[in-house]
């Protein structure tokens, strides 16, 4: 009986062992879960559609006319290293052209934009990362700014105020005063962190 007595007495101690044990794991997961990175709610590149639109257009438009100035003062007929000068002009602008949009391509790689519940991220660089973060505590105010062919295209530039007198600019943006209501709508919201204490 004794013998019994004892058997179950081990039983019930290993029940307890593992109880806490899997005690202690959802413990661990829900406060990992409480404390964890907030929920992205928006992610954003600069978006530089519009801009090589005019970019290109300025650049066509600018060719056309020096081609016709040319024309008009019989340049063309005129031979630069085995090939007419208006070849010689047509290649620059080509490059010209190239070098711009090769400009905003890279500027777009290198700009993230991250909104979550926690706060807005702004990424910069490619080789080297420069990350900063404003926080609902830190957040001051939010302006949006809109040019001739923002306001054509449907983009234009927040700036982000801090408290602490730093201004955070994300360029570019579409759609800018959507973005800008959904920045603070979240911004707005008091973060409470919960921590659990053994």
């Amino acid at each position: 009986m004794r013998c019994n007595v004892a058997w179950v007495n081990a039983a019930f101690e290993r029940l307890n062992t593992v109880s806490a044990y899997f005690l202690a794991v959802v413990l661990s997961l829900t406060s990992n879960r409480q404390v964890r990175k907030g929920e992205t709610v928006w992610v954003g590149k600069p978006w530089i559609a519009p801009a090589a639109i005019i970019r290109t257009v300025t650049v066509i438009v600018t060719a056309i006319i020096i081609l016709i100035l040319e024309y008009y003062f019989n340049s063309f007929s005129v031979y630069f290293v085995g090939l007419p000068l208006w070849v010689w002009t047509t290649l620059a602008f080509f490059v010209i052209w190239l070098i711009r949009i090769l400009d905003l391509a890279i500027y777009r790689m290198s700009n993230v934009y991250i909104l979550r519940q926690d706060g807005l991220e702004t990424r910069r660089g490619i080789i080297r990362l420069h990350s900063f973060v404003v926080t609902p505590a830190g957040f001051g105010d939010l302006l949006v700014y809109q040019s001739v062919g923002g306001r054509i295209f449907g983009y234009g530039e927040l700036t982000v105020n801090s408290q602490g007198g730093r201004q955070t600019k994300l360029v570019l943006v579409r759609d800018p005063f959507a973005v800008a209501d959904t920045i603070r709508e979240v911004m707005s919201k008091l973060i409470v962190r919960v921590d659990t204490h053994t």
